[in-house]
């Protein structure tokens, strides 16, 4: 009987993934000093599950192939973004609009006449780890959650830094839902109910232990099964309002 591991995180995602659809050997990870080091400019500690997910796999192609993961870092050689925060994106617009003598929009303009320790009356400050590849949405930590293990993430809903909503309900959930939309494109899909409890049985995936959630916030939706012995990975994903339930089935070549 094969190997098989229920509810992979996204550590252990990307791990298997990166060398098989990546562009890197193996997922490599970002060194506890340049984390640090971050963090100590920034006067901050990351929550657990992004520092582990950085530690393990921060630096595996699969991160910016399509969306781009944000690094802890001040200065790097590739052209990619750094980590920052919401609030000195904000600060950018209003030293242009100055110096360029014009009007902002209303929100720009409350903030205009407030001290930054009073911007919180207005919005909210969000650490950025994340953004789409044309840059149309930032994905984002609010920083009075920094302090717990694995917190919410949102994005700009509205293309600005003033307006945030929901977007994962957990830093794990968020990166593994990212991860796996990059391997997309990779994925067969089944959504006929018969052929995915036909492929699931022909297989040995048990699908009362694919269908259990996983730990973490947010895990409640997409599952996952990798058959190590086969090299290859299963995502259920139950039915909602956008879509049918489905079977991906993702497979080393």
């Amino acid at each position: 009987m094969s190997k098989k591991r229920y509810q992979i995180s996204p550590i252990e995602l990307v791990q298997w993934a990166e060398p098989l659809f990546g562009m890197d050997k193996a997922a490599e990870g970002f060194s506890e000093e340049q984390i640090s080091s971050f963090e100590t400019a920034a006067n901050i500690h990351f929550p657990t599950a992004l520092r582990e997910y950085y530690l393990a796999c921060g630096q595996a192609s699969l991160n910016y192939e399509e969306d781009n993961m944000f690094v802890p870092a001040r200065e790097v050689e590739q052209d990619l973004h750094n980590v920052a925060f919401s609030y000195d994106y904000i600060k950018s617009e209003l030293e242009w609009l100055e110096k360029n003598g014009q009007t902002g929009y209303e929100d720009q303009e409350q903030l205009r006449h407030l001290p930054v320790e009073r911007w919180n009356e207005i919005v909210g400050n969000y650490l950025l780890i994340w953004c789409e590849n044309q840059a149309c949405w930032y994905a984002g930590i609010r920083v009075e959650d920094l302090h717990q293990p694995d917190p919410p993430v949102y994005y700009n809903d509205q293309d600005d830094m003033y307006h945030w909503a929901p977007f994962g309900d957990s830093v794990q959930s968020f990166i593994l839902s990212t991860i796996l939309e990059q391997l997309f494109y990779n994925m067969e899909q089944i959504e006929d109910p018969e052929a995915i409890q036909r492929t699931l049985k022909d297989n040995g995936v048990d699908f009362q232990r694919l269908q259990q959630p996983y730990p973490f916030p947010g895990g409640r939706f997409v599952h996952t099964c990798l058959d190590l012995d086969t090299n290859t990975l299963y995502v259920y994903g139950e039915q909602s309002q956008n879509h049918s339930a489905y079977l991906g089935i993702i497979q080393a070549e």
